[in-house]
């Protein structure tokens, strides 16, 4: 596969809580390996600029990628993805949660090449909304999020509001993942039943 020619990172968040699955969701088994492991080994495909936005390296053990401590576990993802966006120092970053065993690198490449030279970010939406956690951030978007965490706020969909986004419609992922299982994350040990389900039924 033929890595982007302009200098590429990603970020991968795995700082939350983890309260609904009851266990820290990087280190959860998927089908063999462990959730972070297949998460940064899809990234891997892209960049070898990955970092990992973590509550502890400790916790989290080896990791095949650059690992940073959250400053402020437990606040949010918003500045975990500014430390993660610091920490590579790419012009654009990939940026996805630990949990999110199915990853689309058509798609990905697809994202990493929509922001224009005024765009601060590209944003998959869905039936759900946007997906800030699916997406791609340039680096001329952590001066706008810095001044939203500066000012109070710590939703990372609040701090879009602050950023020019190039918005990635349905109609242009579907034709690349017709099912949407690149948006799929693991937030409950029901919802790991079903994605081992769907990963063993390929």
């Amino acid at each position: 596969m033929q890595r982007a020619e302009t200098p590429l990172g990603a970020v991968v968040l795995a700082g939350g809580r983890s309260s609904r699955m009851g266990a820290d969701k990087g280190t959860l088994d998927f089908c063999g390996v462990r959730m972070i492991d297949h998460v940064t080994r899809s990234l891997g495909a892209l960049t070898d600029r990955v970092v990992v936005v973590a509550r502890s390296r400790d916790q989290l053990g080896n990791v095949d990628a650059a690992v940073i401590e959250d400053d402020e576990p437990y606040a949010g993802p918003l500045c975990a993805l500014v430390a993660g966006l610091r920490a590579t120092g790419a012009e654009r970053c990939v940026v996805v949660a630990c949990d999110m065993p199915f990853l689309n690198a058509a798609l990905l490449e697809r994202l990493v090449a929509l922001p224009g030279e005024h765009d601060d970010a590209a944003i998959p939406t869905t039936s759900a909304g946007p997906e800030p956690l699916h997406a791609v951030y340039r680096d001329c978007a952590i001066e706008p999020m810095l001044s939203a965490v500066a000012s109070g706020e710590r939703s990372l969909r609040g701090a879009l509001d602050r950023l020019q986004v190039r918005w990635m419609p349905e109609t242009e992922w579907r034709p690349i993942d017709p099912e949407g299982r690149s948006f799929l994350n693991v937030n409950t040990p029901e919802e790991l039943e079903k994605a081992v389900a769907l990963h063993m039924s390929r």
